[in-house]
């Protein structure tokens, strides 16, 4: 049935009982090497949902998107799972209108934005708080594991405590590692990481890149920041396997940045396993770790 992960997505929205949600705005994070870029506004739109029947303070993940817009079933398919384990979510909402022109750093202050205001809530845990992304927010997810990066856009505050970048569009990343000319804005950014854990989940047959990209990305990195980064790779998977359709669309980027026809299957079975390990390893990396 070519549709019936979308039915599942539905399924978890509507099992997601009586939530506290709410829309919320916080300012980005820039710094010197990365501006504030005004076509996105200075303000960013997002959705804090607290897990059912929590008290105190509780760990949190923040979920962004891919350039494909805010999909709200898509992160409740993720954001469901995450709250029945005790997690909260904050679903950044980086813009409502599709488009393949979005340039992932610009877009680095948002996430950061989205760090620095989880972490003065009075019911979020500041030492636990972990990013995943898609796509476009996936490469966030990425590029927010950098020691430099957080550095320069949170001082001394607080950094992530994990992150689960979800095909993340590899050879980018393996790019910044080997400081390629054009991704210069962000040279040296994964000399050093952060020292939170990080796992990426990559597709086998995405037709954005070669199979292999995730790994020569690993393989770029020094041996001091390769010990934190690990991958698992569904081999028959495509991107965006969990959106829950099935399509064809050109991408400029596809094919190793030559521009092509990029295929989509959806995948109930990848789906669910990467939602399952995403739900274990925050759990087991956002554990309690001091007093509230």
């Amino acid at each position: 049935m070519p549709h019936r992960l979308a039915w599942i997505l539905v399924l978890w929205v509507l099992s997601s009982g009586a939530l506290s949600q709410q829309a919320v705005t916080f300012p980005q994070a820039p710094s010197e090497r990365l501006p504030v870029w005004r076509g996105y506004g200075e303000q960013v739109e997002a959705v804090l949902t607290l897990p059912s029947d929590s008290a105190g303070r509780v760990p949190a993940v923040v979920l962004i998107h891919a350039a494909g817009s805010y999909n709200h079933a898509h992160y409740e398919f993720y954001g469901a799972a995450l709250r029945q384990a005790g997690i909260a979510t904050l679903g950044v909402i980086l813009f409502r209108a599709p488009s393949r022109t979005h340039v992932p750093t610009d877009l680095v202050p948002h996430a950061f934005g989205a760090l620095k205001y989880l972490a003065t809530h009075p019911r979020i845990d500041p030492d636990r708080i972990g990013i995943t992304g898609f796509s476009l927010g996936g490469i966030l997810a990425m590029y927010t594991a950098s020691s430099m990066l957080a550095a320069e856009h949170l001082g001394t505050g607080p950094r992530f405590a994990a992150h689960v970048p979800v095909y993340p569009v590899c050879r980018i990343h393996e790019e910044v590692a080997r400081n390629a000319e054009r991704l210069k804005r962000i040279a040296n950014a994964y000399a050093n990481l952060t020292g939170a854990p990080v796992h990426i989940l990559a597709g086998g047959r995405d037709q954005l890149e070669d199979p292999d990209s995730c790994q020569k990305f690993l393989d770029a990195l020094s041996p001091e920041a390769r010990k934190f980064v690990a991958l698992t790779v569904y081999p028959n998977a495509t991107h965006n396997w969990d959106v829950g359709r099935d399509y064809r669309y050109f991408d400029r980027g596809g094919c190793n940045g030559k521009g092509c026809q990029v295929d989509v299957v959806s995948s109930v079975d990848v789906a669910q396993k990467g939602r399952q390990f995403m739900v274990d390893f925050f759990v087991s990396n956002l554990r309690r770790s001091k007093p509230n």
